[in-house]
């Protein structure tokens, strides 16, 4: 029988989801799914949630553009880490930092705009662990927007654990 007093189990995963969108936390990346013509105030508050539990959090974004506006990307915050010639225009990859307040408006309109033609899925780069899975959790959970509360932890003596939760 396993002890209370024993140390949390560590959580794998963390899956918080609703009608239109989907967050999968893990300890080094968010993935989530906004359904088309997602609520653009509720996209916002997201990734800004994201960006004050975690302001180091990154997102590489490719983008098929002249090269011209290349530079204007920079100017607002992303960082080119590469580029090469696609015919008449250059497929550029960016790194958007979360800790760049005008790079994630940017990138937050630009996220916003693709949800109102389809579906949209992102994966975000993080630092999340044990604490910081949880505080999202909680964070996102005030939203009032997720119905679904997936944990999965890791525990080596018992084995596999999943919990479903309400948010």
């Amino acid at each position: 029988m396993p002890s209370s007093q024993g140390p949390r189990p560590e959580p794998v995963s963390i899956e918080i989801s609703g009608s239109s969108v989907s967050i999968l936390l893990t300890q080094g990346s968010i993935n989530i799914w906004f359904g088309k013509k997602f609520d653009k105030l509720l996209l916002s508050r997201i990734l800004l949630m994201i960006s004050k539990v975690d302001s180091t959090t990154e997102h590489e974004k490719e983008v098929l553009c002249r090269f011209e506006e290349i530079s204007e990307f920079e100017s607002n915050g992303y960082i080119l880490t590469s580029y090469a010639r696609k015919k008449d225009r250059y497929r550029a990859i960016f790194v958007v930092p979360f800790s760049n307040k005008r790079a994630l408006e940017r990138f937050m309109e630009s996220v916003s705009t693709e949800t109102e033609k389809e579906d949209v899925k992102i994966t975000l780069y993080w630092r999340g662990g044990r604490v910081r899975m949880n505080i999202m959790k909680e964070e996102l959970s005030t939203l009032g927007c997720f119905s679904i509360l997936n944990v999965i932890y890791r525990d080596d003596q018992i084995g596999e654990q999943n919990r479903r939760e309400k948010p």
